[in-house]
């Protein structure tokens, strides 16, 4: 896909990158996965994720970790396997359990490197990643999948519960968008029309949403709120690209990728 003209190559800071995002766009995007190199990295890398997984499903015995583990498995295997299964089996018992939480643990914004999360209570963490995985990896008509998304959009439909604040949202729209019954669910539009009414000018979201995760987001919807959103987002990466071609303050190659995956669904690159 040609790159934008007034863009420096979005693509640079991927090559030779064995991180599973890495991976994922030398594969996908630079059409590597035909080399020896890529192989050699990819396999190396898919050993290193799904070692010291626990008899329990959990990886370290950490529900966080173990959503690590998993978000990297779907950028490099993308399709079930046994402890894929058997993570994501104890995830959801953990979740379940984490929506009745009153007195939550915060989790703090180091523990979500490299996740599309903003930080927050344990539970508005837990509940829309593990949603979010279960839907990637072929499990969306799973009734305990689909009871687990209908408790959580309440949240958003009811208006009347305290942990409707911002971690829930912006992070439950990341499951929604990638669930087919729920990607345009009245929940999933009211959190886009919330997004909607913090944007600023400049085209982000402010200082309490991150930047590329909304982006990301919104870029997989296809309705005219979103699109509006997503269009002033990527006039703001237009003026906010490194002369790398990365983008980001800090993660870069994380941001990066956000950003790129991004583009390429809107079609601009």
């Amino acid at each position: 896909m040609p790159i934008h003209q007034h863009m420096h190559d979005p693509y640079a800071v991927f090559r030779f990158n064995k991180t599973p995002a890495g991976l994922y766009a030398r594969q996908k995007w630079l059409g590597e996965s035909s080399t020896l190199q890529w192989k050699e990295d990819f396999a190396a890398v898919v050993a290193e994720l799904v070692r010291g997984q626990g008899e329990d499903g959990l990886w370290q015995g950490s529900a966080i970790e173990t959503i690590q583990r998993l978000f990297g498995l779907h950028w490099t295997l993308r399709y079930p396997d046994p402890c894929i299964d058997n993570g994501l089996d104890s995830l959801l018992g953990i979740a379940s359990a984490a929506m009745s939480e009153t007195l939550p643990d915060i989790v703090q914004p180091e523990r979500l490197h490299g996740l599309p999360f903003t930080a927050g209570p344990r539970a508005a963490i837990l509940v829309p990643a593990t949603l979010f995985l279960c839907a990637i990896f072929c499990r969306p008509a799973d009734p305990r999948v689909v009871v687990l998304y209908d408790r959580a959009v309440q949240i958003v439909e009811l208006a009347i519960d305290k942990r409707e604040k911002t971690p829930w949202r912006h992070n439950l729209l990341r499951a929604l968008v990638v669930h087919p019954r729920y990607t345009d669910h009245p929940a999933s539009r009211r959190i886009v029309a919330w997004l909607a009414g913090r944007q600023t000018r400049q085209g982000d979201w402010g200082v309490n949403i991150p930047f590329y995760q909304a982006l990301n987001a919104l870029a997989h919807l296809h309705h005219p709120e979103a699109d509006r959103q997503t269009n002033r987002a990527i006039d703001h990466l237009s003026a906010t690209q490194h002369a790398d071609g990365s983008w980001g303050e800090s993660q870069r190659l994380w941001c990066t990728f956000l950003a790129v995956h991004a583009l390429r669904n809107k079609g601009v690159i």
